[in-house]
């Protein structure tokens, strides 16, 4: 006598338990791999496919109980019994053996080409967020639009395994839109990300596309519909899912400040994306404007730290467009940083902007190099960080860690002019000045109206030696800058360079107080002098700056800056130095 299983194992295979449950499966899967496939392509929403899969997952079980209480015979479909079915009602096969085979063949056809796919294609460590389509038909409301764009950025740029385009370079396609093919070369990216923003009243409504660009294909679509209270939530739900989609692997710590997100008051965040939008336009006028948002978002809401960010950043500018008292500013620059970081100890960019002021206050680098080192690892991707940290490194003389930042800012917003500056300036203190001005160049490519690009190809000239080449890019980048002071400053070296001492000197005569300039303008205010002749001044400045109140570390930028060979080879240099470090170590 059988035993009871495999009497039990007999009576499965008699009511084609198995077979249905081989069936099911097999035209499960094929489904499956359809939905995977062809779902995005076709803009249908991941929630159709989830429930698809759902139902598919439901219905197996329940194919398994029908095979087993019913049989389908001549007669129709009757229940199953115990016992051999009666010959006169001969159970009909369910489906034939080569129908079976067929079925088979077609899953693992499926299923080999679904694993070649995933496994032939290269991993998806880079993307790029396109400047988010407006659906309002209100040109009023593009400040918005652009504003969610960079919050997408933002969040994105928490994943430390993806390599995210900063905001500067993609916004470049939102004037001039290219191909996706050529996007990608020009990013350096793998996938793209386009979309659109429709804003009602307190309704905001997202849609996100992922597209894959070696070759082009979509990958994933989705809507996304929220309360403006919440829009902080819904980018970090979109950008948890395209990463969930390229699988991209998001650390713990990463995971909890993707999640960790607050209601916010609408007007207050429609106040700070104005401030944010005025803030990137880099004027006196604008930033003044972008402090006034910022100020409003705050009263509106006073634990928004974004709006205390976004004074933070506007604070610490402000001083290079506006004849400002820097040292007010930037105390009230490093007040608002740390009020957001009070308010969001996860905000990573906040910690750039506390680093950068502190540093602009002369602070011990040990601090600032700590907030720069907690800010990258908070948001990896925020370009800004990478580059003024690297500036931090160049006005200390550490050419190889700024070469480093520099570079990694440069992979991260491969479009940003000021960045592009700073990768000439690569060329300028290692020496090489054709490679400077090549890069010079191609920045003119970009924008032939920026006005740094043609002090820079001046600068580069100047060096070579071709000073009536350089007096030509210097004046044109004095015409384009309304007459700046740097950009005056270096026209003076030029002036100099050629014979034209007077010109150099009247333009020397009119900085009044070059002892209180700001660091940067400070080091070419400087160089005019020694252009004019003028060592002996140039170390009182520097004695009155570095040694007064010491920072050795900061004298260690003139060793580095050719232009400065007449001073840092004079012996008074090292015994500047040198009383710079007895100094701070009295301290």
């Amino acid at each position: 006598m059988p035993s009871p299983l495999s009497a039990f194992l007999s009576e499965l295979r008699r009511r084609r338990v198995f077979r249905v449950a081989a069936v099911y499966a097999g035209i499960a899967f094929v489904v499956i791999q359809i939905i995977d496939g062809t779902f995005a392509v076709m803009g249908i929403p991941a929630w159709v496919s989830r429930l698809m899969i759902i139902v598919l997952a439901i219905g197996f079980p329940i194919a398994v109980v029908w095979a087993w209480a019913f049989d389908i015979t001549e007669d129709g479909i009757v229940r199953a019994k115990g016992r051999p079915v009666d010959a006169k009602r001969k159970a009909l096969p369910l489906i034939s053996n080569t129908a079976l085979a067929i079925i088979a063949v077609v899953a693992i056809a499926f299923g080999i080409w679904g694993l070649w796919g995933r496994t032939g294609a290269a991993p998806i460590r880079s993307i790029a967020v396109l400047p988010l389509e407006n659906l309002m038909n209100d040109p009023g409301q593009q400040y918005f639009v652009d504003g969610m764009t960079e919050a997408l950025i933002s969040e994105l740029a928490k994943i430390s395994a993806l390599r995210v385009i900063s905001r500067t370079s993609v916004m470049r396609y939102k004037t001039a839109p290219k191909p996706l093919s050529e996007v990608a070369r020009e990013l350096n990216v793998d996938t793209v990300v386009e979309g659109s923003v429709l804003r009602d009243g307190d309704r905001v409504k997202i849609t996100a596309q992922l597209i894959g660009v070696e070759p082009e294909r979509h990958l994933w679509v989705n809507s996304y519909e929220r309360d403006l209270r919440d829009i902080l939530a819904l980018h970090s739900e979109v950008a948890r899912d395209i990463a969930g989609e390229i699988r991209a692997a998001i650390t713990p710590a990463e995971d909890q400040s993707l999640r960790r997100k607050r209601p916010v008051d609408p007007d207050a965040f429609d106040a700070y994306i104005r401030g944010r939008h005025f803030w990137n336009k880099r004027s006196a006028k604008h930033l003044y404007k972008a402090i006034e948002y910022f100020q409003q978002a705050i009263e509106l809401d006073p634990g928004s730290a974004l709006g205390y960010h976004g004074l933070s950043d506007a604070y610490q500018v402000l001083p290079a467009y506006a004849a400002v008292p820097a040292e007010e500013y930037y105390a009230q620059a490093k007040a608002a940083a740390l009020k957001a970081l009070e308010l969001n100890p996860d905000l990573g960019e906040a910690y750039t902007s506390l680093a950068s002021v502190m540093d602009l206050r002369g602070e011990p680098w040990a601090e600032v190099e700590k907030y720069y080192q907690r800010a990258i690892e908070l948001s990896p991707s925020y370009a800004t960080t990478h580059h003024w940290y690297g500036l931090g490194f160049l006005q200390r003389g550490r050419l190889d860690e700024f070469k480093e930042e520099i570079w990694r800012a440069y992979e991260l917003d491969p479009l940003s002019l000021v960045i592009r500056s700073n990768i000439a300036d690569t060329y300028y203190y290692s020496r090489q000045y054709d490679k400077m001005i090549s890069e010079v160049e191609k920045m003119l490519e970009l924008d032939s109206t920026f006005f740094w690009a043609k002090i820079s190809l001046g600068s580069g000239y100047l060096m070579k030696g071709e000073s009536g080449e350089a007096l030509r890019y210097l004046k044109e980048g004095v015409e384009l800058s309304d007459s700046s002071l740097v950009s005056l400053l270096f026209l003076g070296c030029a002036y100099a360079k050629t014979g034209e001492q007077d010109q150099a000197l009247e333009i020397l005569s009119n900085v009044k107080d070059g002892s209180l300039l700001d660091r940067t303008p400070f080091n070419y205010f400087l160089q005019l002098y020694i252009c004019v002749g003028g060592i002996d001044d140039v170390f009182t400045f520097l004695e009155e700056k570095y040694v007064d109140e010491p920072h050795p570390d900061l004298l260690q930028y003139y060793t580095i800056d050719p232009l400065f060979d007449p001073v840092t080879q004079d012996p008074r240099f090292s015994a500047l130095l040198d009383k710079a470090e007895a100094r701070a170590r009295e301290k």
